[in-house]
């Protein structure tokens, strides 16, 4: 009589993460991350660690993703010593969602930001603002520029429930639940320190929500909608990107969106307009803005805010 064979643990876990919720499984899943990102950063430090992790004394810190590239790094955030080899100069901003391995900051980033990343002091950093791959890119460049960590939680709720069209229809059939899930999870992601967190709209959709953002720093990466537009069209596939009717429904759609939100996403405590940073560096058009000049504009704007908040709260006068 043959025995019946018992589950094996994978297909346990299949089996529990069935029964469970998207609110459960979010918070499963955030768990999951906040463990990994602890550990491969905890790795990083302890590697080259010459005082201890908290930031006193030196660290030499291997940043991530540049390999046999070490820093020396005071706990002022200044760099005393660079082995970096050169690097590709920075690319315009793509019109395609490249990796955390792909976003290499340049030598002449990470000179310009040193200084003012001793003065972060491991603040979480959220951005808002439409989705698009160019807000993502900055999300991550900002991250590897840094040395903080970085998550989505859109990408977060997409894997837990299967995917980008799962996330919409979630949202478009519950709203309420998919705000619940939201808020429970920006519960968990920001008690989380050095850490740059691009938001879905979920996060400016409630009160709740708005005022979880006040634990660290919220930007608005104010991009046009015409790159999120052609962002969801390349997602429809190449018929949609030459037809003029799909381009005027989809713009139609994000226009409203856009309107609906912008005053929410205005409530940020920094807002990094494309077309203005293009125009402040005398661009005739975004095309010639790079990456590398989004994230070090949002590196000088983030640094004046803490430095005007810590001489606030130095004076005795809330902020």
């Amino acid at each position: 009589m043959a025995s019946s064979s018992c589950p094996s643990l994978a297909d346990q876990v299949a089996a529990n993460e069935r029964k469970q919720t998207p609110f459960h499984l979010l918070a499963l899943r955030i768990t999951g991350r906040k463990q990994a990102t602890e550990r491969e950063r905890g790795a990083r430090v302890r590697s080259g660690s010459h005082g201890d992790a908290s930031g006193c004394g030196d660290l030499l810190l291997v940043l991530p993703h540049l390999p046999k590239a070490l820093l020396l790094r005071h706990a002022s955030g200044a760099i005393l010593h660079g082995a970096v080899p050169p690097l590709p100069s920075s690319p315009r901003v793509p019109t395609t969602e490249l990796t955390l391995e792909e976003l290499n900051p340049s030598v002449d980033l990470l000179r310009k930001t040193a200084e003012a990343v001793g003065d972060f002091r491991k603040t979480p950093i959220y951005i808002v603002g439409t989705d698009c791959t160019a807000k993502r890119n900055i999300a991550k460049l900002l991250a590897n520029t840094i040395i903080y960590r970085y998550l989505c939680s859109e990408e977060l709720l997409e894997d837990v429930l299967g995917g980008k069209d799962a996330v919409r229809a979630f949202r478009e059939s519950d709203e309420k639940g998919y705000l619940e899930v939201e808020t429970e999870g920006l519960k968990q992601l920001t008690s989380m320190g050095s850490l740059v967190l691009c938001c879905g709209d979920g996060a400016v959709m409630n009160s709740t929500n708005l005022g979880l953002l006040r634990h660290g720093v919220s930007i608005w990466i104010d991009v046009p909608l015409e790159m999120a537009v052609n962002d969801m069209l390349k997602s429809m596939g190449t018929e949609a990107t030459s037809d003029p009717d799909t381009f005027t429904q989809v713009m139609g759609k994000l226009r409203q969106q856009y309107d609906e939100l912008k005053e929410r996403y205005g409530i940020s405590d920094i807002t990094v307009s494309v077309q203005n940073v293009a125009s402040q560096l005398g661009y005739g058009s975004i095309d010639s803005l790079t990456l590398e000049d989004m994230v070090l504009e949002n590196v000088r704007q983030i640094e004046r805010l803490i430095r005007a908040k810590a001489m606030m709260e130095a004076a005795g006068k809330p902020f």
